[in-house]
């Protein structure tokens, strides 16, 4: 019986996952409950939660013009974060999956970037993005004869602030670089000289079966970038410190022009003191990921379906 069971592939499948689920039922599932119910209530520190049914979010979604603004610098941020991660990251992997010298050496220094994240990334591009002559960004700018730009401070144009922090996640697609590569790694190359053969170009052979074949990683990079991008959290802040505002209790930047869902969730929640509503607000992003997160699966799943009956 003992060992029918060991060979059970389903039991080995939920062996391996234990210890995560584990530690998900016991240190993650109960705070997800109450953030839900608390997105219910009128709820501080300092006093009991107050049920409030659907109030929360009937004022998010139509009396809370920051999180409008928030809405619409994630879906820019996001929109051309997620393009500069697959696009770039899939063309360097196009390159460096040729044979050449120094081909790991270069796949090694693109990728080690981006394991450096969080606070310290955050004030390394709040130097290069430094106003004056003094950053770096400016250096380069001046190369080409172009003035000085106020990255982070600029009170008539704010959104070169949202500029700036789109420009951050080229440090980071040397990520994505590396999980294209794997991808490249397992197309058999039988079928590039099959296309070969065919006289089909490099253009051609591209669309018709790098791009199908590495469909499914270009997926999970999509998916993975996408989210990632949404929880975007300490760029925005140290960003928004440079404009003078978290010390003045916004960290959303002049005119929120910083504006994204979790230091939203951060000023409502340990400025405001009003945990119902961030907790409403950390629901509300929530569906918000799910529902792009399954857009996504869905239009790759019909435009293979499409491309197999055609």
């Amino acid at each position: 019986m003992l060992q029918r069971l060991l060979r059970n592939e389903s039991l080995k499948g939920y062996l391996y996952i234990s210890p995560w689920l584990i530690g998900f039922l016991m240190l993650g599932l109960w705070p997800i409950i109450q953030t839900f119910y608390y997105s219910f209530t009128k709820f501080n520190l300092f006093n009991d939660p107050v049920w409030i049914g659907f109030k929360n979010y009937q004022d998010i979604l139509t009396r809370d013009p920051i999180f409008l603004q928030a809405c619409l610098n994630m879906v820019i941020y996001v929109s051309c974060s997620t393009v500069i991660s697959i696009v770039g990251g899939l063309g360097l992997a196009l390159l460096l999956n040729r044979s050449f010298p120094g081909n790991h050496f270069f796949r090694t220094v693109l990728y080690i970037p981006s394991l450096l994240v969080g606070v310290a990334i955050a004030k390394l591009f709040k130097a290069i993005f430094a106003a004056g002559q003094d950053g770096l960004a400016n250096v380069f700018l001046g190369l080409f004869h172009i003035d000085p730009v106020n990255w982070l401070g600029d009170y008539n144009r704010p959104w070169m602030g949202l500029v700036a922090m789109i420009a951050v996640n080229f440090w980071f697609i040397g990520g994505t670089m590396l999980i294209f590569l794997a991808g490249l790694k397992g197309i058999s190359e039988t079928y590039y000289e099959a296309a070969r053969i065919d006289g089909a170009g490099k253009w051609s052979t591209f669309w018709q079966i790098t791009v199908p074949l590495l469909a499914p990683v270009i997926v999970f990079n999509t998916i993975l970038t996408l989210i990632g991008h949404i929880q975007v959290f300490e760029t925005p802040l140290v960003f928004a410190s440079s404009q003078g505002t978290v010390s003045t209790g916004n960290p959303l930047g002049y005119h929120n022009s910083l504006a994204v869902f979790l230091t939203y969730i951060y000023r409502r929640a340990f400025i405001s003191n009003d945990y119902g509503y961030a907790s409403a607000l950390s629901v509300t992003v929530f569906a918000i990921t799910l529902i792009l997160t399954m857009f996504v699966l869905a239009t790759i799943r019909f435009s293979h379906y499409s491309e197999q009956e055609g």
